[in-house]
């Protein structure tokens, strides 16, 4: 059975880019817009791993990431942060705060891909820094 992603991003091009290239190494993706909308979907759909947008309105991503680390039900699957920032303490506070890792964009396909493997192989329980 293929692993359930699901991928959550205010801007449909970034979220179209990363399903094709998810769906494309043959994982099952499901997509969100808005950090409401993927915790919505979190709890329905029980996905094996979050691809995650920060800067997104309403509500952040590290607001997601808080709320699924706070939620005995999600608090171990696996977060990837995708992002347009670079800044170091928003790396050191995503990995802080429980994502496995944390990719700026624009990024490489390669590099999600790699990332997403890596994280959701279990003989991996420590995430490594990027």
């Amino acid at each position: 059975m293929a692993h359930k992603i699901l991928a959550v991003d205010d801007e449909n091009d970034v979220l179209l880019v990363v399903k094709t290239a998810l769906e494309t190494e043959g994982y099952e993706v499901v997509t969100a817009g808005s950090g409401p909308e993927a915790l919505e979907k979190l709890a329905m759909q029980q996905p094996d791993l979050v691809v995650l947008d920060v800067m997104m309105p309403g509500m952040s991503g590290f607001q997601v990431l808080e709320k699924i680390r706070a939620n005995p039900d999600s608090a171990r699957i696996p977060v990837i942060m995708l992002t347009g920032l670079s800044d170091k303490a928003k790396i050191r506070e995503a990995l802080g705060g429980g994502t496995a890792y944390y990719i700026i964009k624009p990024f490489e396909f390669q590099d999600l891909l790699s990332k997403v493997s890596i994280a959701l192989n279990p003989a991996n329980p420590d995430p490594l820094e990027i």
